[in-house]
């Protein structure tokens, strides 16, 4: 086990830390190894500035973590899950100093029947369009982060696409997709708690008062929870699938989920109504964040 505080950090763990690992993505495969040899693993914070934490990344420890409180507490400043308004919930759920004011504003502003038919007019044939910079840019950052990786499993799962224009009557496969385009992308990778008491998770002991990261993203693609986890598959939770954590677990669940839900939705719905079929347009640019997981620049065209 690694010290506590002033030690090395271990193999792989130290770089999930640094936010230059995910300009090219969030390293699935650095996770995958990690849950197979160090679940719940020491990061010393020094590569993020911040004190050191215990990464929880596997699904049945974050969810043992998520549901119950009274031992893994928010922290005191930041809610994490559990906020009193649906704007709280998208201000709160980036972490600790992650996300602004302007964040929690807009998300109360937002319709709950939202114009996704509007929004996706601004993508026209045939030509590239910047889907974060210009077609999503009146969204607060978060909402906007899981609408683009949405649509970013979309375009890497074409054939699942053309399945679900193909039975897009069918509400309870639209609704399986967009449970599994939460659980495929993850917009918010992880969030904090603070041990309450002295308890154990994952076989490694912790101590009252220390920090813990449950890595949502990594709970999110346990091959031991979901076949083949790097795969969008649109009817996944029509199969019995064990529900994500994109939105916490239990009376702590984030409010901002079914905000991102009706709106992760009826973009889905627009975009199988729409004729012709979402493109790349160029190489996407990731965000340089171990917190939040969205794009730079989503370069999309829209062929007809």
């Amino acid at each position: 086990m690694p010290q506590r505080r002033g030690a090395p950090p271990i193999s792989d763990a130290w770089a999930l830390d640094c936010a230059d690992t995910y300009a090219r993505g969030v390293p699935h495969d650095r996770l995958e190894r990690l849950r197979a040899r160090t679940p719940v693993v020491w990061l010393d914070g020094r590569t993020a500035g911040r004190p050191g934490a215990w990464a929880v990344l596997r699904y049945a420890d974050v969810h043992h973590a998520l549901v119950h409180p009274e031992l893994f507490s928010p922290q005191a400043d930041g809610i994490l899950h559990g906020p009193a308004s649906d704007a709280d919930a998208f201000r709160d759920d980036a972490g600790p100093g992650d996300a602004g004011p302007d964040d929690a504003h807009d998300a109360a502003l937002i319709d709950m029947d939202p114009p996704a038919r509007a929004m996706l007019a601004r993508i026209p044939s045939r030509e590239p369009v910047d889907f974060v910079g210009e077609v999503a840019r009146d969204l607060p950052e978060t909402l906007r982060n899981t609408l683009a990786g949405g649509l970013y499993a979309l375009l890497r799962h074409p054939a699942e696409y053309v399945r679900l224009r193909e039975e897009r009557a069918d509400d309870k496969l639209v609704d399986s997709a967009v449970e599994e385009m939460l659980r495929w992308w993850t917009p918010v990778l992880q969030v904090w708690r603070t041990v309450r008491r002295g308890t154990v998770i994952g076989g490694v002991p912790l101590l009252a008062g220390e920090q813990v990261t449950l890595w949502l993203v990594s709970a999110n693609h346990d091959e031991e929870v979901y076949p083949e986890p790097g795969r969008f598959v649109a009817d996944r939770f029509l199969q019995g699938a064990w529900p994500h954590l994109c939105f916490g677990f239990g009376r702590r669940a984030c409010l901002g989920a079914r905000l991102a839900r009706v709106h992760l939705r009826a973009m889905l719905v627009a975009l199988l109504e729409r004729p012709g079929l979402p493109r790349p347009a160029g190489e996407p640019v990731p965000l340089r964040s171990s917190a939040r997981h969205g794009f730079a620049h989503l370069p999309v065209r829209w062929s007809s």
